[in-house]
């Protein structure tokens, strides 16, 4: 039977793997991190889970070994956070038409608390990304990353991120599904590529249809990837109709946006902050809305140009940068909308970077400069918040 128990987040990833039946588990430890594969080792260790433990010396050889067990058709489950997911780089790249599911815990890299600058900066890579507001959803994500990544028409690796710190060490109620459930909804893999140890590997990709060396690739691997979001969304309905909960239709949500002249558009923990302050300005009879992104890549083109068409304003809150070229949101949004006729006025807020407190007056003052906006002028399109 599901049943509720208070756990921090990295329990709730590390649940998450558990009841997936993730077959190779291979991690480094690094803060703040570390402790989901503690719990994972200490399940395998109870003879609460069986899978293969690989222990590396490093975060690169971590990614490569759970590839290579995704390859021979193993499930598999990693997690890092900062400074390790940039050592990950160069095999994420490789391994882009593989079903690996991994867990980030967010760190800067320039402190050691959150931003979401270390999963941006794979932004590039071909991996699926979803964000994740509290444990809860940590937990169902890790369950959804599965059941997306392993689907027959994508085979793609997908990593899901939680907040560190923020998440990671703090606890709360969370419902863990019934194991006999999850394998109703979440059967064993089926991997149909199984490898030919005769063949030379780039044969091997060629004969089984992956995605190997012309320019056809990459724009056959691009369209496999867009149709993702299709997936996401199926899967999203899925979980919903067998477990009752659901995070929007899986790539984006509208919180308290009937009748809204402008919205905010936020990520992770600060979506939390955000729902509290916009049910306070509603009640105060300011018409500004909250827009929740879970999922930033692939990112949901055709979502957001509908919202542009229903609002005035959009105020895009960054938990990241790319240094010389501003959030990443904010450039994605304004790209989706570019040619459509009538656009919104679209702003850019940079906050929380380095894990600094995002709190609710910040996000009253970037709601109510967004909403400003719609009837006049305002200082500058991008602002930092907070930070001094």
């Amino acid at each position: 039977m599901p049943h509720t128990e208070l756990m921090v987040g990295n329990k709730a990833v590390a649940y998450g793997a558990k009841l997936a039946r993730v077959q190779v588990i291979s991690a480094y430890p690094i803060t703040p991190q570390t402790t989901i594969v503690q719990y994972l080792a200490e399940f395998i260790a109870n003879g609460e889970m069986k899978a293969h433990f690989i222990e590396v010396e490093s975060e690169l050889s971590a990614m490569v070994a759970v590839q290579g067990a995704s390859f021979a058709g193993a499930r598999v489950f990693t997690a890092t956070s900062g400074p390790g997911l940039f050592f990950m780089h160069h095999p994420m790249m490789e391994g882009a038409d593989l079903p690996v599911v991994m867990g980030v815990v967010h760190r800067s890299n320039k402190s050691m608390q959150p931003d979401h600058t270390d999963l941006m900066a794979q932004r590039d890579n071909g991996w699926i990304q979803l964000y994740c507001e509290n444990n809860q959803e940590a937990l169902d994500t890790a369950l959804m990353s599965y059941k997306i990544a392993e689907d027959p028409r994508l085979s793609t690796p997908t990593v899901f991120g939680i907040d560190g710190y923020i998440l990671s060490y703090t606890a709360e109620p969370v419902e863990v599904p019934d194991q006999e459930m999850v394998d109703e909804w979440l059967p064993p893999l089926k991997a149909p590529w199984a490898p030919d140890i005769h063949l030379p590997v780039q044969e091997w990709k060629k004969r089984q249809g992956r995605m190997y060396g012309s320019q056809k690739a990459w724009l056959e691997h691009d369209t496999k990837f867009r149709s993702s979001l299709g997936v996401i969304r199926e899967v999203n309905a899925g979980f919903e109709k067998t477990f009752g909960r659901s995070y929007g239709n899986g790539l984006i949500e509208e919180h308290n946006c009937e009748g809204a002249d402008a919205v905010i558009t936020a990520m992770g923990t600060i979506a939390s902050t955000a729902r509290v302050v916009v049910d306070d300005l509603r009640s105060e009879g300011k018409n500004v809305g909250l827009i929740k992104l879970k999922c930033y890549r692939p990112f949901p083109v055709d979502e957001i140009r509908g919202l542009a068409k229903k609002y005035h304003a959009i105020g895009v809150i960054d938990r990241n940068i790319s240094l010389g070229g501003g959030g990443n949101v904010l450039n994605e949004t304004r790209s989706a909308i570019y040619d459509i006729a009538e656009r919104p006025k679209v702003l850019g807020f940079h906050t929380g970077m380095s894990g600094d407190e995002v709190t609710p007056q910040m996000i009253r003052r970037i709601a109510e400069k967004t909403l400003k906006s719609v009837s006049e002028p305002v200082p500058t399109a991008v602002e930092w918040v907070g930070g001094a």
